[in-house]
């Protein structure tokens, strides 16, 4: 292992080997500063790549999403319309039968049968969603146009946004029947107790 040199022995070095030493020392770090700028930008141009190629991945994800949902938005759709009554899905075929049976169609029902189906056997509520009703609706399950008469056993307390999807067919007769028959049952089991 060789000694640390002495102040003495560093005096004794010629000056032109020094400058000499300093003008290459600065000459490497210039040329060395270049390549690093070159590096440098070729690093920040990969990085704008690899942002731009995430930026379209997640466009094209979006776009994905969007179609996915659109599809099952479309799937629902089908769904639905194949739940409705044929009626609605071609009314021109079945406008005739309507017009034929314009003539049986029944009347409202009564108030006092309103009354009493909303404050006895609903409770103010609406009875699908059973939600509290300032503005109950009468729905028959089987329709007035279709001769639907007004007797407890047809007629079902709604809210208005319950009486439209009935009104659309969301709400199949089924699930409404099904909905009173358990009304209608604790509606009995009540009268009987009191």
């Amino acid at each position: 292992m060789m000694p640390p040199l002495q102040f003495s022995q560093i005096s004794k070095i010629p000056l032109e080997l020094v400058m000499s030493l300093f003008i290459v020392g600065f000459i490497l770090y210039y040329a060395s500063l270049l390549l690093r700028k070159k590096r440098r930008k070729e690093r920040e141009a990969a990085k704008e790549k690899y942002k731009e190629e995430q930026k379209l991945e997640r466009i094209e994800r979006y776009k994905l999403q969007i179609e996915a949902r659109e599809n099952r938005k479309k799937n629902r759709r089908q769904q639905l319309k194949s739940r409705l009554i044929p009626s609605f899905l071609s009314p021109k075929k079945y406008r005739n039968i309507w017009n034929e049976n314009a003539s049986e169609k029944t009347n409202p029902a009564p108030e006092n049968l309103k009354n009493e189906l909303y404050f006895e056997r609903a409770n103010q509520r609406c009875e699908w969603c059973e939600e509290w009703v300032d503005t109950p609706e009468i729905h028959h399950i089987i329709p007035r146009s279709e001769g639907g008469i007004n007797t407890a056993e047809n007629l079902i307390v709604l809210c208005p946004n319950c009486h439209r999807k009935a009104d659309r067919g969301v709400l199949s007769r089924s699930k409404l029947e099904y909905k009173l028959n358990r009304q209608m049952e604790k509606w009995s089991t009540i009268s009987e107790q009191s």
